[in-house]
């Protein structure tokens, strides 16, 4: 009785180049998945930091308008705020007595480039009551909450 041995094995172990590649190829597709989630995540938050910096205007601008006609002039000078951050150029409306004031404070937004040269800002209602608006050429996926 002659009994060889064979010493090839009928499996094989590794990874083929096929499959290599489609594991790059997932790796890559996950990556581009992450890195659009993160640079909108990093806008909203500008935005909502933009949105922060114009509801600092609010009080000042009540406490002026509450003052009524003795106040000559609503600017960033008279509520003791920045005219300019990092991201805004502010300007300020006076009050209509008894109407809406739309754009009351405006923030011109620079440094953005995804925005650059649009607005966010805030109306104030005959009644005291705040809204906040943005120009056309800022999607609402960016935007706050409160000005949606």
């Amino acid at each position: 009785m002659n009994l060889t041995l064979n010493s090839h094995s009928d499996s094989q172990s590794g990874f083929t180049s096929i499959e290599l590649m489609i594991v790059i190829a997932i790796i890559g597709i996950l990556a581009a998945i992450a890195t659009i989630s993160y640079q909108t995540q990093v806008r909203q938050s500008q935005l909502a930091s933009i949105h922060h910096e114009l509801n600092q205007f609010r009080l000042p601008y009540q406490i002026l308008a509450d003052q009524g006609a003795g106040v000559i002039g609503y600017s960033h000078t008279e509520m003791n705020i920045r005219a300019k951050t990092n991201y805004c150029q502010f300007s300020v409306t006076a009050p209509n007595t008894g109407a809406k004031t739309e754009n009351a404070v405006i923030c011109q937004i620079q440094n953005l480039n995804y925005v650059q040269g649009e607005t966010l800002s805030l109306d104030r209602n005959a009644d005291g009551v705040w809204q906040c608006r943005a120009s056309a050429g800022i999607s609402n996926k960016y935007l706050p909450w409160a000005c949606q």
